[in-house]
């Protein structure tokens, strides 16, 4: 079957005529490492705290559930600084509580701050082991790379300290430019930044809701980047795949890479 007979909601029907490569970073191109847990305990116990992992674990659903509520309260929270760093300082202060006694509530507020600092900085994350040689072919197919992000204004540094800037062409940030996904006008700073059409460009992401549907709603063809197997491809009306090496094959890259 070649690529033009394919079903289009599950394939780029004609990957030849891509020209752009739009991607998202967090759970797309990085993740927290070794994880969130492990560093908010490495982190308070360099303050002289020692946390429970456990409880720190148990208490992850109730800090993600404090995130999304925050987050649907204001679709346009990613776009302001201060409002992601209260995101993130409500994340880790319901993430904390357990294992903080009430009488220490001074010293929480500490330990939670300093948490929030932790992963602004570079050493918190880790690339995906498929990211550089995904985009090094991507390259070596003469494809241009931007970033499309969800991310407070440290991004850019995050990028450098793991050698990404050599691949990418720009970088939309969501703090910086004032827009987040799944607003259109954030992916179309990125279509004006590359020079580029919507209809030969695609967004690769790892949210439906901000990822697919805001690149959808720009023009750009998008790219479900499903790491964890959490959806049906079959239930879908996109692009789905499991990681980079997924991508390189639905554009019809050939062979596979290696590091």
């Amino acid at each position: 079957m070649t690529s033009a007979q394919r079903d289009p909601l599950r394939f780029i029907s004609h990957p030849q005529s891509i020209r752009t490569v739009f991607l998202d970073v967090g759970f797309t191109l990085l993740a927290p490492h070794p994880s969130v847990v492990e560093i908010a305990v490495s982190v308070c116990a360099s303050h002289g705290f020692t946390l429970d992992p456990k409880r720190l674990t148990d208490a992850l659903p109730e800090a993600e559930t404090t995130l999304r509520a925050m987050a649907a309260a204001d679709t346009a929270l990613w776009s302001n600084e201060q409002a992601i760093r209260r995101l993130w300082t409500a994340y880790f202060t319901t993430l904390l509580r357990s294992s903080q006694p009430p009488e220490r509530a001074e010293q929480s507020e500490q330990m939670v701050a300093s948490v929030v600092a932790a992963f602004e900085h570079a050493s918190s994350y880790r690339l995906y082991p498929d990211v550089m040689p995904a985009l090094r072919r991507l390259r070596a197919h003469r494809l241009q790379l931007g970033v499309i992000s969800d991310w407070g204004i440290g991004l850019g540094l995050i990028l450098r300290h793991h050698d990404l800037v050599d691949y990418f062409d720009f970088a939309v940030i969501s703090a910086a430019v004032r827009r987040s996904k799944p607003d259109p006008a954030l992916f179309q700073t990125a279509l004006a930044r590359a020079n580029a059409i919507p209809d030969y460009a695609i967004h690769v992401g790892d949210s439906y809701l901000l990822d697919v549907l805001g690149a959808r709603a720009a023009g750009v063809t998008p790219v479900l980047l499903d790491r964890a197997r959490r959806y049906d491809p079959a239930r879908l009306d996109c692009p789905v795949v499991h990681d980079l090496y997924g991508l390189l094959r639905l554009l019809d890259i050939p062979g596979e890479p290696a590091e």
